[in-house]
């Protein structure tokens, strides 16, 4: 194609193309999708982009847009799925392939979600419209049978013994036996981990296993000693908080909860907002439910810049919590 041909189908002169061309100036950003078409790419490549910065591109896309079109998912799938035959970058985009995935899923049951409520208010009494909703929103089923976590332990058990001396590996496989109170095993594990590392951690999930053993004032003493051993990591006090939750001491865990914002450091993570905010829906405090949501859009711009979903889910529910007080 000659530089009067491109010209004359975007509408500009030749001598603006060779500019283009030769480096002197560039295409008003407005033409690039006029361009895509023309040539034959997608946008990304009109751009000397590296596989990294389109990775990061596309793991920045799965915060920050609530929905992906049916094209934007297949475009990335079909990009990954090709990344991974590159040893360099088979790993991280199989790994990326997997949270896409998972977003997707995430997507279909966020579509479930209103229409099998609206199914079961419709049809009631129909065990499937409730197998729907328990589905879409992750209900607590009771069946062992359906719920235990056998085949997932027994892959951790295995990453554990490959890699003892890494100690995230611990919290995971620790959340799953006791889980499913496999409460002997999970006592091994957990001397296992403070072999590794001797944090906190080791008195909560001692408290934790105490506590799936029906044994509760030996949990309490397990995590008054996990608060003695770190007063200062505000962690520990959101730990303690989500104790007092599931425990059902909403008062106390709002009390902890608290406790804990001020000693954040910055950047500042939402997660003690967020469990006040769903505290006081429970206690009947909408006011308070919508300023701790406030707080939260608060800190996700001026501590993160964000923008998109991570905000946008933010106003919506507060939306839906201003609609709960009229």
């Amino acid at each position: 194609m000659t530089q009067e041909q491109l010209a004359q189908k975007l509408g500009v002169s030749a001598q603006a193309v060779s500019k283009w061309e030769s480096g002197t100036n560039m295409p008003d950003i407005l033409m690039l999708p006029d361009l895509s078409v023309i040539f034959g790419v997608t946008i990304d490549e009109l751009f000397t982009m590296t596989d990294e910065h389109r990775m990061a591109r596309i793991e920045n896309m799965l915060y920050d847009v609530r929905f992906l079109s049916h094209d934007e998912f297949r475009q990335y799938e079909k990009y990954l799925k090709d990344l991974q035959t590159k040893p360099e970058h088979g790993a991280e985009a199989g790994l990326l392939l997997a949270m896409l995935y998972n977003k997707r899923a995430n997507e279909y049951h966020e579509l479930a979600k209103p229409l099998a409520r609206a199914a079961l208010q419709q049809l009631p009494g129909r065990k499937d419209a409730h197998n729907a909703i328990f589905d879409a929103e992750h209900g607590p089923y009771q069946d062992w049978n359906f719920i235990n976590h056998g085949e997932l332990i027994a892959f951790y058990q295995t990453v554990t013994a490959q890699h003892p001396e890494d100690i995230r590996n611990y919290f995971w496989l620790l959340d799953l036996l006791i889980a499913d109170h496999r409460t002997a095993e999970a006592r091994d594990y957990a001397e296992k981990m403070k072999a590794v590392e001797h944090s906190y951690h080791h008195e909560m999930y001692m408290g934790y296993i105490c506590q799936a053993e029906c044994n509760l004032p030996d949990a309490m003493d397990w995590w008054q000693k996990m608060l003695e051993r770190s007063p200062d990591k505000w962690q520990v006090w959101f730990e303690y908080g989500s104790i007092m939750a599931k425990l059902g001491r909403y008062a106390d865990a709002l009390t902890y909860f608290r406790k804990c914002q001020p000693m954040r450091p910055a950047p500042r993570f939402t997660d003690c907002e967020d469990a006040i905010s769903q505290i006081c829906v429970i206690l009947g405090d909408i006011d308070g439910a919508i300023e701790a949501q406030k707080q939260m859009l608060n800190i996700m711009q001026e501590d993160w810049s964000t923008e998109g979903e991570s905000v946008d889910s933010i106003l919506r529910e507060i939306q839906r919590l201003e609609r709960l007080k009229s």
